[in-house]
């Protein structure tokens, strides 16, 4: 399938502004304005908020492309379907290879955000699984399927694949820098590289960035409840 739309040049520009700012301002702010508060809030709290200003603002941001991907995924349910479910089996076989050569040259490598999710899960169950399984998949993926694969395409698909998979991966490490050795960061990073891949592959081919949330929403799922 072809691509069915793309986010309108309004909607680009201020969802260039909105990725900079989820990615280097909002992590340090809201850490920040919670030591401020008399009762902080605990870690699950905290990144539940950030999981909300985050579909908030995107959905707001691309709300046109959004609809109009959700009416054009209608018109066609079984390809949006299929490809999100291909993305994901692809996906699970890749990461589990990769994980598997990973503990051969590095033993104790642990995916870190991994940890840290299941820590945040065992504080509150609710919160975090509306937050990784319905919030993050939207506007991770409005932002860096729709956003940059999206409208990187037509200039170059292979500039497209990689700017969105180097983003996305650097996404789930950029917290942990610093407190963790550069190898095992490395490691995360280089892990999250299928994934990236997989959701680009079912947006390409499903045609609507309905495909790659439902995907994502399904892998979020399934690890969720792997972690319990």
């Amino acid at each position: 399938m072809i691509f069915t739309t793309k986010p309108s040049r309004r909607e680009s520009i201020f969802g260039g502004i909105y990725l900079f700012f989820s990615m280097c301002v909002l992590p340090v702010l809201l850490p920040v304005a919670n030591i401020l508060l008399g009762s902080p809030y605990d870690t699950a709290q905290v990144n539940f908020i950030y999981f909300c200003l985050n579909f908030a603002a995107t959905t707001v941001i691309f709300r046109d492309f959004l609809l109009q991907s959700l009416r054009d995924a209608l018109k066609v349910p079984f390809p949006t379907a299929w490809y999100a479910v291909l993305g994901y089996l692809g996906n699970q076989t890749l990461s589990s290879l990769v994980v598997t050569f990973f503990l051969l040259i590095y033993p104790q490598f642990a995916n870190i955000n991994d940890g840290n999710i299941a820590g945040m899960l065992s504080e509150n169950l609710p919160l975090m699984f509306i937050g990784t399984v319905l919030l993050a998949p939207v506007y991770e993926e409005l932002l860096y399927r729709g956003l940059i694969f999206r409208g990187l395409y037509d200039r170059s698909p292979v500039l497209a694949h990689v700017v969105s998979i180097l983003a996305f991966s650097s996404l789930h490490i950029v917290g942990y820098i610093g407190a963790y050795e550069p190898v095992h960061l490395l490691l995360c990073f280089l892990q999250y590289i299928p994934a990236a891949y997989c959701l680009n592959f079912a947006y390409r081919y499903g045609g609507s960035i309905v495909s790659p949330i439902l995907m994502h929403i399904l892998t979020n799922l399934v690890a969720v409840s792997v972690m319990r």
